[in-house]
This record gives structure tokens, sequence and C-alpha cells, in this order.
């Protein structure tokens, strides 16, 4: 374990994965652009976005198994160089003209493969490598940096996309992942408890079976677990639907881009508040319980309210309480992972909240059809506090949170 927060390991893992978000930030809207200019469908905009959806669905808690009987740094690395590689291929297509809607399916759903594995080999990595009193700090100034870059990225992407083209901006990702896995070349990580051990598809599942065992049995990660699953549920759908209840209250698709531009804002000054501000074990529980309540709160007099200005307000103060809740929770859920098997753990919890999301756009997408969108905003805010209060207000979460 680290004794200190800037330590060459967190700084190598922040740095890496600053360079690679620049190419990504980059890719996701000229691909997009790329994808809609080509063919002139929105729906293929679309699939083309969803396919990692569905992979980190259904992959999840089988990478995370593997992730947690192999060696983690080399599966960061090697995600990176693989990444890297297939960006370079696409960029040669693009520049020789030869890219066609079939390839960007198929390189979608190969970079969604290697992240399902990277995303837990970073996220174990990073329990090891912060010091556990300063995780909230150490996860707020790495999202600091990618909320920034992706904000820069979307700010000046169009522009770019206009001086570079297409093909240059692809083959900066390509570029940008390569030095991501030089850069984490130089990473030291210990070995993982279940490490070298032997994998089949009958160990991956009985390590799944395990993993859900797990959840159940630990009395702070079951209460974690199942605030996240059902919150997901109920609340993430609503970004889906935030444009039809714009344009329901009259507003148009312009202040649509205003609202969201606003809860970006509010979530990078929370974030950065964080970053730098160590709060007291007592302090983070009542912080966080606060930004729960409060956020949905807010949110709801959002949902109701028909002046712009209040709306606006109201979704400033909901995002920013909302990223206070979310960082300080996301902290004590990591910290609620046994270290034998946390990257299955990890998969399993991913796959059940993102198994949610899917659930909730469908349900937001059904019931949007039937009933006024805002009443169903209220309802599912006040569904969604449901488990966040059963959380907030059980000793064992009150324990947790003062003992870590």
């Amino acid at each position: 374990m680290e004794t200190k927060l800037f330590n060459k390991n967190y700084l190598l893992i922040v740095f890496g994965n600053a360079v690679s978000a620049i190419g990504d930030v980059l890719y996701s809207v000229s691909i997009g652009y790329w994808v809609y200019e080509t063919t002139g469908s929105t729906a293929l905009m679309g699939l083309t976005s969803s396919i990692s959806f569905f992979v980190v669905m259904f992959i999840s808690p089988l990478a995370g198994s593997i992730i947690d009987k192999i060696d983690r740094k080399l599966v960061i690395v090697l995600m990176d160089v693989l990444r890297g590689l297939i960006m370079l291929g696409v960029s040669y297509l693009a520049f020789s003209q030869k890219l066609n809607v079939a390839m960007i399916i198929v390189t979608a759903f190969l970079c969604a493969m290697a992240s399902v594995f990277f995303s837990p080999a970073i996220s174990t990595a990073l329990i090891d490598i912060i010091p556990h009193d300063d995780m909230v700090r150490g996860q707020s100034i790495q999202g600091t940096v990618t909320s920034l870059i992706n904000l820069a990225g979307k700010a000046f992407s169009g522009a770019l996309i206009v001086i570079f083209g297409v093909p240059l901006i692809i083959l900066i990702n390509g570029i940008s992942y390569l030095l991501s896995a030089f850069s984490e070349m130089f990473i030291n990580l210990s070995k993982t408890p279940r490490q070298n051990q032997k994998i089949d598809l009958k160990g991956l599942l009985r390590d799944l079976k395990e993993a859900a065992k797990s959840v159940y049995q630990n009395k702070y990660l079951r209460i974690f677990a199942f605030a996240a699953i059902v919150a997901n549920f109920f609340g993430s759908g609503s970004g889906a639907m935030l444009l039809p209840l714009m344009l329901e209250k009259g507003f148009g698709v312009d202040y649509y881009g205003y609202i969201t531009s606003i809860e970006t804002l509010a979530s990078l000054v929370i974030v950065m508040v964080l970053s730098v501000k160590k709060f007291k074990p007592k302090t983070r529980y009542y912080l966080m319980s606060m930004g729960f309540i409060g956020s949905s709160l807010a949110y709801i007099l959002g949902y109701v309210s028909s002046h712009f200005s209040l709306m606006a307000i109201s979704f400033f103060l909901g995002a920013l309480l909302s990223g206070l809740g979310n960082a300080l929770f996301n902290a004590a859920l990591m910290l609620s992972l046994p270290q034998e098997n946390r990257g299955a753990i990890i998969g399993f919890v991913q796959s059940a909240s993102v198994g949610g999301q899917a659930l909730s756009s469908v349900f937001y997408g059904i019931v949007g059809d039937i009933y006024p969108i805002v009443n169903i905003f209220v309802i599912s805010s006040i569904l969604m506090l449901i488990p966040l209060l059963m959380m907030c207000l059980n000793k064992n979460t009150y324990e947790f949170v003062l003992n870590h």
C-alpha cells in the first residue's frame, strides 16, 4: 500500500489515461460525424455507440474474473497497444478511402472488448496504488483531468475535424493509445491473491457465482451494490429523455445544450473541489448523504419548473450534489471490495448496473409515450431516493465510512 497519493504509479496512470482520453474524445466525435456524413443514418450512429454498452453488459463478469488471475500490468499495457494498433489500421483505411461502416462496427466491437478488460484492471490497480484514506481525492483528481479533456475536446473537435480531417484524427487517437501504453510500462503492481490460477470456463462461472455470493454476504458491499443497481435503474434513463422533457416544456434544442453544459460544469466543479480538499471520514458520510438527498430534491424542482433560469439553477445544484454523493459513494464501494476477487465483483456489479441502465432507457421510452414526461421524472427521482436513503441511514454504512 502506497503511503502518499502522488506516487510514481498513480502519476503514470493519470498521465496515461489523460493521453488516451484526448484521442478518445476526438475519435468519438469524428467517427460519429464520418458515419452520419457517409450514410445519413442516425440509427447507424446509435449502433456504433451502443456496441460497447452490450459488450460491457455481457462480458464484464467474465472479464473481471480473468483479471483476478493474470498480470494486471500486462493487461493494461496490451489493451492500450491493441487499441492503438487498431486505430492506426483504421486511419490507414480512412486515408486510402477504403473505410466503410462495417469496418467501423467491427472496430467498435474490438475496442469495446479491449476496454472491458482494461477497465477492471485499472480499477483494481488504483485500489492498491491510492492510499485508502485518500481514495476520494485520488479518484477526483483523475476525474478532473478526464473531465477537462472531455470539455476541451468536445469544444474544439468540430474545428479540428475541419482543419485536419477525420483520418488524421483517427491517427492521433492511435498514437495516443501507444503513448499511454508506453507510460504504463513503468508502473509497478503487486500480484493479486489469485494470480496465475488456471483459467477455464467452468472456473470463470464458479468465480461469477462466488462474486454474487460475496456481494450478498458482505454486509457493506451488499448495501452499496444494491443501492447502485436500483438507483441506476430509476435514474439513468432520464438522460435519454431530457431532450423530450425540454421540448415538452416549450424550450428549443439550444436550451437542451445549455442544460447539459450546466450539468457538465457542475460535475467538473465538484470533482475539482474534491481533488484538492481532503475530508474526515465523518464529514464524508454526511456529505454523501446530503449529496444524494439534496440532488434529488434539486432535480425535482428543476423538472417541475416552467422558467428556464430556475430550471438551470436547480440542474446545476442537482448535478453538483449528485457528483458529490457519487464521488464519495464510489470511493466507499471500491474500498469495500475483498482483495481476492475484486475484478470479478467489479465485473458483476458493472454488468448489473449497465443492465439496469438498459432497462431504465427502455422503461423511460415506453412510459414516456403514455404519461407526461415531467411526472415520470419526478416519480423516478423519488423512487431512486429510496434505496439511497436506505443506504445512508443504515448503521453499517456509517460504520464503514468512519473506519475507511
